[in-house]
């Protein structure tokens, strides 16, 4: 049994990591969380494995990661792309990617491990459900994610007669982004087609997903994005950006749910979909297998005990 630390900014672990401190627990070792909020130091430095989630928990990593037998730091964020945070991400032993791309781009021995949403197991067991013609979103309204991107999108499905409404969850109409979206999509004629939706619970977004046809991240960079996942578990199919990490699962679904982060080739891609419920329900039916397999416990069991050999 081995003597795990884990390090994190806030009060909890990213949402997507969490299914991982589950299976290193089931596999017998002992997980300690540190909450950077609360404490200064690490107590009870022990010869064992320190885990860094983020940027300012790798930072105190630097500080202390001597004191253990091995430190692998969690790179999960756009900040990847900075060259300082590049260079930080060199001194742990090994680091965790949370995607291909992102191992990609760091300097250093990676292991990828894809997060999971911790509500899987119980977003495969619901019965897939007949689709609205509904565009989703969940998740920040930060730029990076390219939503604003949406309103010209639903002009162009405007202007080819598709009706569809596009479903943005996660913030409010009074956002930054949320007011910059509205305002646009008043100039373009196309508010009707947007409704920004707002946070709410889990349980409540995830019956509300299922209703979707399409799930849409547009974004410019995306570590890996567990949203993805919970859709496709949810037989909602993907569309999303080359520069989401999650689209090296989307792959094995259909290349072609993956595009340039531009508003032409996105809702040309919208199009075909809405128009063509057979292949729409195969591609349902293909993503939730897809994320039966790759996601299952029993596989994230296996990577998290490869990974306890790789570094222990």
């Amino acid at each position: 049994m081995a003597k795990i630390t884990y390090v994190t900014l806030g009060e909890r672990p990213h949402i997507g990591h969490v299914t991982w401190l589950r299976a290193i627990r089931v596999l017998g070792h002992e997980v300690r969380l540190v909450n950077l909020r609360r404490a200064i130091i690490f107590p009870n430095i022990h010869d064992g494995m320190l885990i860094t989630e983020g940027v300012r928990p790798t930072m105190y990593g630097a500080l202390y990661g001597t004191f253990f037998r091995c430190w692998t730091a969690v790179a999960n964020s756009p900040s990847i792309l900075k060259p300082l945070i590049n260079t930080l991400y060199q001194l742990p032993d090994m680091v965790i990617a949370v995607s291909r791309m992102i191992s990609m781009l760091v300097r250093n021995a990676t292991f990828i491990l894809y997060p999971v949403p911790p509500e899987l197991e119980v977003l495969l067991k619901f019965k897939l459900v007949d689709k609205e013609p509904w565009i989703c979103f969940a998740g920040p309204f930060i730029p990076i994610k390219g939503i604003h991107l949406i309103p010209d999108i639903a002009l162009r499905l405007k202007n080819e007669g598709i009706k569809a409404s596009f479903i943005l969850i996660g913030d409010t109409a009074e956002s930054p982004l949320g007011r910059l979206i509205t305002r646009r999509a008043k100039s373009l004629r196309v508010d009707d087609y947007i409704k920004i939706m707002g946070p709410m619970p889990r349980i409540e977004l995830f019956k509300l997903m299922r209703r979707c046809s399409v799930y849409l991240q547009p974004s410019f960079f995306d570590a890996f994005s567990v949203s993805v996942i919970e859709a496709m578990a949810l037989g909602v199919v993907p569309v999303v950006t080359k520069y989401v990490g999650a689209s090296e699962i989307i792959k094995l679904v259909d290349e072609s749910l993956i595009k340039e982060p531009e508003p032409d080739g996105i809702a040309e891609k919208l199009k075909a979909l809405l128009t063509e419920p057979r292949a729409l329900r195969e591609l349902s039916e293909q993503s939730r297998l897809i994320i039966k397999h790759m996601f299952s416990f029993d596989f994230i069991l296996n990577r998290i005990n490869e990974l306890m050999k790789l570094c222990m």
